[in-house]
């Protein structure tokens, strides 16, 4: 799954990709993080880390708090953001191809509410 960034259609990823006989959907709409889980643990992961006090000061600090934090994501957590697929998908058919309300806010009100679930 990838979008439409440039980085995603170069012509040497494309050939990796070919190489590697890796499958690709295709068309994907550009910058969707409505269907993209993935993105919601990137933005779980920062908002964990920026949440650490005292917030890492050095690169080092910074791999070692996000490597914690992302140990700490509870697989339940994974779970729930791939069971909402079938949601996402439908919101963006609905939508017809404009935002969502998974593009417009993180499906989870807070890191707490997805940790602790």
């Amino acid at each position: 799954m990838q979008d439409n960034s440039a980085s995603h259609r170069a012509r040497i990823t494309n050939q990796f990709l070919y190489e590697n006989n890796i499958p690709v959907l295709h068309p994907w709409p550009p910058s969707s993080p409505d269907l993209n889980p993935m993105e919601h643990l990137w933005d779980l992961l920062d908002r964990l880390v920026r949440m650490r006090q005292p917030q890492p000061q050095t690169l080092l600090q910074l791999e070692r708090a996000l490597h914690e934090e992302w140990d700490n994501i509870p697989q339940q957590a994974v779970q729930r953001l791939i069971g909402s697929i079938r949601r996402r998908c439908q919101a963006v058919i609905l939508s017809r191809r404009h935002h969502t309300r998974y593009w417009a806010c993180n499906l989870f009100l807070s890191p707490h509410t997805l940790v602790s679930q």
